[in-house]
């Protein structure tokens, strides 16, 4: 009887091209099943099982039972990111109301978390999808992210950098996602396990970089230069210890804001 496939969900996102590249272009097809998700979807078919892995929002990792972190990778922003942002219409500390795209469960934490500690306010959300007109329309300000942040036009607005919000506040980086694997999931036959494969995706990705950066230029608009810095100076893939230190501090805080039930040790491949 044939092994079960290896089902990976795969986020669609340019901060998630690179760990994604390997596995697009065929790295261990004998074993992998890839699914295409954002990353809200990924992280619900990982806790209903349809999925065994996937690059999920790092909150997910608290509210999701039995996962392991693939070590060593994750996708991180040294300071600032350019990707997740609250576009406002009016100064931080006057923001009442707050359109959320949802498509990021971590990034809708963060954002609350920032206004809540470091700016004192504490505004309603409204979850909506990320049309930055619609959502300031009815709104003080949008949290947007992804592919459609960096495509949003920001004249006349106040922007609020997450990241580089964060890094302000804390020193460290900021862990957005991260490779999570289901505890049941199939064991493959190789050396080492899955987690190699992973870490060659990345590897392929890297390489491939120039690619990447082509095919982003036609679909967001930015320069190259602006989307080889984005890939290389705004995103980090590399989950050393100020990312460890970072995940910690953050859980600490969701945990207290209700936004998770619980911290838990993080537990790796």
């Amino acid at each position: 009887m044939a092994a079960a496939p290896f089902r990976l969900s795969i986020i669609d996102y340019l901060n998630a091209a690179p760990l994604n590249q390997g596995f697009k272009h065929g790295l261990g097809r004998e074993y992998f099943q890839l699914k295409f998700h954002n990353p809200s979807a990924c992280a619900d078919r990982l806790r209903n099982g349809e999925v065994d892995a996937g690059i999920v929002s790092s909150i997910e990792y608290l509210r999701i039972p039995d996962l392991r972190i693939v070590p060593g990778l994750c996708i991180a922003s040294p300071k600032r990111v350019r990707s997740v942002v609250i576009l406002s219409k009016v100064p931080p500390d006057q923001i009442r109301s707050l359109a959320l795209d949802t498509s990021s469960r971590t990034s809708v934490v963060l954002a609350q978390l920032l206004l809540r500690e470091r700016y004192g306010v504490n505004p309603a959300g409204v979850d909506m999808g990320p049309d930055l007109p619609a959502m300031l329309a009815g709104n003080d300000a949008a949290l947007m992210i992804g592919d459609a942040a960096m495509r949003a036009p920001r004249q006349g607005l106040f922007v609020l950098d997450l990241a580089e919000e964060w890094h302000s506040w804390t020193g460290l980086p900021f862990i957005f996602a991260l490779w999570l694997v289901r505890q049941d999931a199939p064991e493959l036959p190789v050396p080492g396990g899955v987690a190699s494969f992973f870490h060659k995706s990345l590897e392929i990705g890297m390489d491939e970089l120039p690619a990447i950066v082509e095919e982003a230029r036609r679909t967001i608009g930015w320069t190259k230069i602006e989307l080889q810095e984005y890939l290389t100076e705004n995103i980090s893939y590399t989950l050393g210890e100020a990312e460890r230190e970072s995940l910690a501090l953050f859980f600490e805080k969701a945990v207290r804001h209700g936004f998770a039930p619980e911290e838990k040790p993080l537990r790796f491949l």
